[in-house]
Protein backbone atom coordinates (compact mmCIF):
# COMPACT_ATOMS: atom_id res chain seq x y z
CA UNK A 1 0.00 0.00 0.00
CA UNK A 2 2.76 2.46 0.93
CA UNK A 3 4.66 1.64 -2.25
CA UNK A 4 1.52 2.34 -4.30
CA UNK A 5 0.97 5.64 -2.49
CA UNK A 6 4.61 6.48 -3.10
CA UNK A 7 3.94 6.49 -6.83
CA UNK A 8 1.61 9.46 -6.46
CA UNK A 9 3.21 12.75 -7.50
CA UNK A 10 4.52 15.04 -4.78
CA UNK A 11 1.94 17.61 -5.84
CA UNK A 12 -0.70 15.26 -4.37
CA UNK A 13 1.34 13.89 -1.47
CA UNK A 14 2.18 17.34 -0.09
CA UNK A 15 -1.43 18.48 0.54
CA UNK A 16 -2.35 15.04 1.91
CA UNK A 17 0.55 15.12 4.38
CA UNK A 18 -0.18 18.76 5.24
CA UNK A 19 -3.79 17.90 6.12
CA UNK A 20 -2.72 15.00 8.34
CA UNK A 21 -0.09 17.16 10.02
CA UNK A 22 -2.67 19.91 10.65
CA UNK A 23 -5.01 17.40 12.26
CA UNK A 24 -2.25 15.92 14.39
CA UNK A 25 -0.87 19.26 15.56
CA UNK A 26 -3.81 21.63 15.65
CA UNK A 27 -6.72 19.29 16.41
CA UNK A 28 -5.11 16.57 18.51
CA UNK A 29 -2.32 18.76 19.86
CA UNK A 30 0.52 16.41 18.98
CA UNK A 31 3.66 17.61 20.80
CA UNK A 32 2.38 21.21 20.85
CA UNK A 33 3.50 21.95 24.40
CA UNK A 34 6.82 20.14 23.91
CA UNK A 35 7.53 22.11 20.74
CA UNK A 36 6.51 25.44 22.26
CA UNK A 37 8.64 24.88 25.36
CA UNK A 38 11.67 23.78 23.33
CA UNK A 39 11.46 26.89 21.17
CA UNK A 40 11.02 29.22 24.15
CA UNK A 41 14.09 27.74 25.81
CA UNK A 42 16.24 27.75 22.67
CA UNK A 43 15.28 31.24 21.48
CA UNK A 44 14.52 33.42 24.52
CA UNK A 45 15.24 36.51 22.42
CA UNK A 46 12.06 35.93 20.37
CA UNK A 47 8.65 37.17 21.48
CA UNK A 48 5.50 35.04 21.56
CA UNK A 49 4.67 35.86 17.94
CA UNK A 50 8.16 34.82 16.87
CA UNK A 51 7.86 31.51 18.69
CA UNK A 52 4.46 30.81 17.13
CA UNK A 53 5.75 31.60 13.64
CA UNK A 54 8.71 29.28 14.12
CA UNK A 55 6.47 26.53 15.46
CA UNK A 56 4.14 26.78 12.46
CA UNK A 57 7.11 26.72 10.08
CA UNK A 58 8.44 23.63 11.84
CA UNK A 59 5.04 21.92 11.49
CA UNK A 60 4.92 22.68 7.76
CA UNK A 61 8.42 21.28 7.43
CA UNK A 62 7.35 18.09 9.25
CA UNK A 63 4.42 17.57 6.88
CA UNK A 64 6.55 18.07 3.80
CA UNK A 65 9.22 15.69 5.06
CA UNK A 66 6.54 13.05 5.71
CA UNK A 67 5.37 13.32 2.08
CA UNK A 68 8.94 13.19 0.80
CA UNK A 69 9.87 10.19 2.94
CA UNK A 70 6.98 8.25 1.43
CA UNK A 71 7.95 9.39 -2.06
CA UNK A 72 11.51 8.29 -1.34
CA UNK A 73 10.44 4.66 -1.74
CA UNK A 74 10.15 5.08 -5.51
CA UNK A 75 11.94 8.32 -6.41
CA UNK A 76 14.58 7.56 -9.08
CA UNK A 77 18.25 7.80 -8.15
CA UNK A 78 18.88 10.63 -10.60
CA UNK A 79 16.06 12.70 -9.09
CA UNK A 80 17.34 12.19 -5.54
CA UNK A 81 20.79 13.35 -6.63
CA UNK A 82 19.28 16.36 -8.37
CA UNK A 83 17.08 17.33 -5.41
CA UNK A 84 19.75 16.89 -2.71
CA UNK A 85 22.87 18.92 -3.44
CA UNK A 86 25.91 18.02 -1.33
CA UNK A 87 28.82 20.44 -1.14
CA UNK A 88 32.23 19.11 -0.17
CA UNK A 89 31.57 15.41 -0.74
CA UNK A 90 34.66 15.27 -2.93
CA UNK A 91 36.74 15.63 0.25
CA UNK A 92 36.15 11.91 0.80
CA UNK A 93 37.88 10.95 -2.44
CA UNK A 94 41.53 11.09 -1.29
CA UNK A 95 40.70 9.29 1.96
CA UNK A 96 38.86 6.47 0.22
CA UNK A 97 41.44 6.27 -2.57
CA UNK A 98 44.12 5.75 0.10
CA UNK A 99 42.10 2.89 1.58
CA UNK A 100 40.97 4.80 4.67
CA UNK A 101 37.39 4.54 5.95
CA UNK A 102 35.66 7.68 7.25
CA UNK A 103 32.84 8.59 9.63
CA UNK A 104 30.02 11.05 8.85
CA UNK A 105 27.88 12.45 11.68
CA UNK A 106 24.58 14.07 10.76
CA UNK A 107 21.35 15.12 12.51
CA UNK A 108 17.57 15.32 12.12
CA UNK A 109 17.81 18.47 10.01
CA UNK A 110 15.70 19.24 6.93
CA UNK A 111 15.09 15.84 5.24
CA UNK A 112 17.65 13.49 6.79
CA UNK A 113 16.15 10.47 4.99
CA UNK A 114 16.71 11.98 1.56
CA UNK A 115 20.17 13.05 2.72
CA UNK A 116 21.09 9.41 3.36
CA UNK A 117 19.73 8.47 -0.06
CA UNK A 118 21.60 11.36 -1.66
CA UNK A 119 24.92 10.25 -0.16
CA UNK A 120 24.51 6.53 -0.85
CA UNK A 121 23.40 7.26 -4.44
CA UNK A 122 26.72 9.04 -5.06
CA UNK A 123 29.20 6.73 -3.38
CA UNK A 124 31.23 4.03 -5.10
CA UNK A 125 32.13 2.35 -1.78
CA UNK A 126 29.86 0.75 0.83
CA UNK A 127 27.89 3.08 3.10
CA UNK A 128 27.26 1.62 6.55
CA UNK A 129 24.46 3.50 8.32
CA UNK A 130 24.31 2.95 12.07
CA UNK A 131 20.75 3.30 13.36
CA UNK A 132 18.38 2.59 16.23
CA UNK A 133 15.81 -0.04 15.17
CA UNK A 134 12.19 1.11 15.50
CA UNK A 135 10.15 -0.88 18.01
CA UNK A 136 7.22 -1.28 15.63
CA UNK A 137 8.26 -4.07 13.25
CA UNK A 138 6.30 -2.75 10.25
CA UNK A 139 7.79 0.74 10.61
CA UNK A 140 11.27 -0.73 10.97
CA UNK A 141 10.83 -2.74 7.76
CA UNK A 142 9.63 0.37 5.94
CA UNK A 143 12.63 2.47 6.92
CA UNK A 144 15.10 -0.32 6.25
CA UNK A 145 13.67 -0.68 2.74
CA UNK A 146 13.80 3.08 2.22
CA UNK A 147 17.31 3.64 3.55
CA UNK A 148 18.81 0.68 1.75
CA UNK A 149 17.49 1.56 -1.72
CA UNK A 150 20.86 2.60 -3.14
CA UNK A 151 23.02 0.03 -1.40
CA UNK A 152 23.38 1.41 2.13
CA UNK A 153 23.89 -1.30 4.74
CA UNK A 154 21.81 -0.76 7.89
CA UNK A 155 23.52 -1.83 11.11
CA UNK A 156 21.88 -1.49 14.56
CA UNK A 157 23.99 0.79 16.75
CA UNK A 158 24.22 -1.92 19.42
CA UNK A 159 26.14 -4.06 16.92
CA UNK A 160 28.69 -1.38 16.08
CA UNK A 161 31.58 -3.09 17.90
CA UNK A 162 31.13 -6.30 15.91
CA UNK A 163 30.71 -4.29 12.72
CA UNK A 164 33.94 -2.39 13.23
CA UNK A 165 35.80 -5.61 13.97
CA UNK A 166 34.92 -7.12 10.59
CA UNK A 167 37.76 -7.39 8.07
CA UNK A 168 36.88 -5.32 4.99
CA UNK A 169 38.27 -5.56 1.48
CA UNK A 170 37.83 -1.86 0.74
CA UNK A 171 37.20 1.32 2.70
CA UNK A 172 33.77 2.20 3.97
CA UNK A 173 31.81 5.30 4.83
CA UNK A 174 30.22 4.97 8.26
CA UNK A 175 27.30 7.31 8.90
CA UNK A 176 25.19 8.03 11.95
CA UNK A 177 22.57 10.48 13.19
CA UNK A 178 24.17 11.81 16.37
CA UNK A 179 21.57 14.16 17.88
CA UNK A 180 19.35 11.49 19.43
CA UNK A 181 18.64 11.21 23.16
CA UNK A 182 21.12 8.69 24.68
CA UNK A 183 18.56 6.69 26.65
CA UNK A 184 20.10 3.29 25.96
CA UNK A 185 23.38 3.91 27.78
CA UNK A 186 24.55 5.53 31.02
CA UNK A 187 27.70 6.74 29.23
CA UNK A 188 26.72 10.21 28.09
CA UNK A 189 28.44 13.43 27.17
CA UNK A 190 26.80 16.40 28.91
CA UNK A 191 27.20 19.89 27.50
CA UNK A 192 25.31 23.14 26.98
CA UNK A 193 23.27 22.99 23.79
CA UNK A 194 20.69 25.58 22.73
CA UNK A 195 20.85 27.09 26.20
CA UNK A 196 20.22 23.87 28.14
CA UNK A 197 22.15 21.02 29.71
CA UNK A 198 21.96 18.30 27.07
CA UNK A 199 23.19 14.71 26.86
CA UNK A 200 24.70 13.27 23.68
CA UNK A 201 25.84 9.82 22.68
CA UNK A 202 29.62 9.42 22.78
CA UNK A 203 29.57 7.08 19.78
CA UNK A 204 31.20 9.30 17.19
CA UNK A 205 34.12 9.92 19.54
CA UNK A 206 34.51 6.23 20.47
CA UNK A 207 34.23 4.96 16.91
CA UNK A 208 36.61 7.54 15.46
CA UNK A 209 39.29 6.81 18.04
CA UNK A 210 38.88 3.02 17.88
CA UNK A 211 39.33 2.91 14.11
CA UNK A 212 41.38 6.06 13.54
CA UNK A 213 38.74 7.59 11.29
CA UNK A 214 38.54 11.10 9.91
CA UNK A 215 35.24 12.58 11.11
CA UNK A 216 32.96 14.83 9.08
CA UNK A 217 29.72 16.55 9.94
CA UNK A 218 27.03 16.68 7.24
CA UNK A 219 24.03 18.95 7.85
CA UNK A 220 21.26 19.81 5.40
CA UNK A 221 19.11 22.88 4.91
CA UNK A 222 15.92 23.37 2.93
CA UNK A 223 16.36 25.72 -0.03
CA UNK A 224 12.89 25.19 -1.54
CA UNK A 225 10.08 22.69 -1.30
CA UNK A 226 11.59 19.31 -2.13
CA UNK A 227 15.08 20.83 -2.58
CA UNK A 228 17.94 20.57 -0.11
CA UNK A 229 21.56 21.52 0.19
CA UNK A 230 24.03 19.93 2.58
CA UNK A 231 27.65 20.70 3.35
CA UNK A 232 30.30 18.17 4.38
CA UNK A 233 32.83 19.60 6.82
CA UNK A 234 35.78 17.89 8.46
CA UNK A 235 35.77 18.25 12.26
CA UNK A 236 38.49 15.81 13.41
CA UNK A 237 41.46 13.92 11.99
CA UNK A 238 43.73 11.32 13.59
CA UNK A 239 46.03 10.80 15.34
CA UNK A 240 43.86 11.38 18.39
CA UNK A 241 46.41 10.77 21.14
CA UNK A 242 46.61 14.42 22.19
CA UNK A 243 42.94 15.26 21.59
CA UNK A 244 40.99 15.83 24.85
CA UNK A 245 38.33 13.24 25.73
CA UNK A 246 34.98 13.81 23.98
CA UNK A 247 36.42 16.67 21.94
CA UNK A 248 35.02 15.15 18.74
CA UNK A 249 31.50 15.15 20.21
CA UNK A 250 31.99 18.73 21.41
CA UNK A 251 32.95 19.85 17.89
CA UNK A 252 29.90 18.08 16.47
CA UNK A 253 27.60 19.80 18.98
CA UNK A 254 29.14 23.20 18.18
CA UNK A 255 28.58 22.67 14.45
CA UNK A 256 25.02 21.46 14.99
CA UNK A 257 24.02 24.38 17.19
CA UNK A 258 25.41 26.92 14.72
CA UNK A 259 23.46 25.22 11.93
CA UNK A 260 20.20 25.19 13.90
CA UNK A 261 20.48 28.85 14.81
CA UNK A 262 20.93 29.64 11.12
CA UNK A 263 18.09 27.32 10.00
CA UNK A 264 15.80 26.91 13.05
CA UNK A 265 12.68 25.63 11.27
CA UNK A 266 14.54 22.63 9.86
CA UNK A 267 14.88 20.64 13.11
CA UNK A 268 12.48 18.28 14.91
CA UNK A 269 11.36 20.63 17.68
CA UNK A 270 8.60 18.24 18.75
CA UNK A 271 11.24 15.72 19.81
CA UNK A 272 11.48 15.22 23.58
CA UNK A 273 15.16 16.06 23.34
CA UNK A 274 15.58 17.21 26.93
CA UNK A 275 13.74 14.47 28.80
CA UNK A 276 17.00 13.41 30.48
CA UNK A 277 18.06 15.55 33.44
CA UNK A 278 21.71 16.13 34.14
CA UNK A 279 22.82 14.46 37.38
CA UNK A 280 24.47 16.59 40.03
CA UNK A 281 27.91 15.30 39.09
CA UNK A 282 27.18 14.55 35.42
CA UNK A 283 29.80 15.27 32.80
Amino acid sequence: MLRLLSRLPLTLLYPLAAALTWLACRVFGYRQEVTADNLRQAFPELDAAGHRALQRASERQLGEVAAEVLKGLTLPRAEIVERVAIDGLEALDPELAAGRSVLIATAHCANWEWLLLGVSARLSVPLVALYKPIKTAAADRFFRALRGRFGAELVPAKDVVAELAKPVARPRVYAMVADQVPTSTPHRYWTRFLGRDTAFYQGIDDIARARGLVVYVLLAERVARGRYRARLTEIARPPYGSLPPREIVRRYVTALEAHLRAHPADWLWGHRRWKLKKPLYGR
